[in-house]
């Protein structure tokens, strides 16, 4: 556990009773309990800190955003999700697009190079020294990578080998956190995040990649399908000051 002394000892300084006194009542008090909840001592709270936290919508016409900023902790978020934020219904994804239609395996691709609504999707504050921690969230449906022919009622169908996606959570555009690799299927995965950070610019930025390998041949195939839908998305994060 650590402690901490009410008045500080430097070599050769004069030994004094009451500042061992004062250090030993101390230290008997915050192993009493008597930390706050940053586990320092309660000594150290003042009237600043019991100040009420102050809260701001970042909300855009596409995305819905909050920031809640305390003395101790602050918290934002932003989101984009189905029928939350803009969208029709649970069944129809924000974005469903094609991904023969470009080379996403390049390496890790914005989703505002897809669909521009996603522009304000990104959460941005003045971070104070510590650490942050939160989590991010996406819905969606990693697709039907395949050659499938028009004849009915039984059409021709080829799977793809080695077909996967990744998404991955950029702080400052550094990779913090990331899901690995995900094989076609729909899912929503919440991925969580701890970094320390000093007093300074946040930017937090949700980026994806894919492999789309070529579909194997078959005899009187005439199209080939390789799509990807996103349901939802959202970004939130924790900053507690040290």
């Amino acid at each position: 556990m650590k402690v901490f002394t009410q008045v500080g000892q430097k070599d050769l300084d004069q030994v004094k009773p009451e500042n061992i006194n004062d250090n030993t009542r101390q230290v008997v008090g915050e192993y009493n309990g008597k930390l706050d909840g940053q586990n320092f001592p309660v000594a150290t709270v003042d009237k600043l800190k019991m100040a009420p936290p102050t809260l701001t919508s970042t909300s855009t016409a596409n995305v819905n955003g909050f920031s809640h900023v305390g003395q101790t902790q602050d918290y934002h978020r932003v989101r984009r999700w189905r029928v939350l934020d803009n969208g029709t219904d649970i069944h129809t994804p924000l974005i469903n697009f094609d991904l023969q239609t470009n080379s996403w395996s390049s390496g890790w691709n914005n989703l505002t190079e897809i669909d521009s609504t996603f522009n304000d999707f990104v959460l941005e504050f003045e971070a104070e020294s510590g650490t942050l921690s939160g989590c991010f969230d996406v819905n969606f449906r990693h697709g039907v990578d395949r050659i499938q022919s028009g004849v009915s009622p039984n059409p021709i169908v080829s799977w793809s080998i080695n077909w996967w996606a990744r998404w991955g959570l950029f702080c400052n555009d550094v990779l913090i956190a990331e899901t690995g690799r995900i094989y076609p299927r729909l899912l929503n995965v919440s991925i969580p995040f701890k970094i320390f950070v000093g007093s300074q610019p946040v930017r937090l930025e949700l980026k994806w990649q894919a492999i789309d390998t070529t579909a194997e041949q078959e005899y009187s195939v005439t199209t080939h399908k390789s799509s990807m839908e996103i349901y939802g998305a959202s970004i939130w994060a924790c900053n507690t000051k040290r």
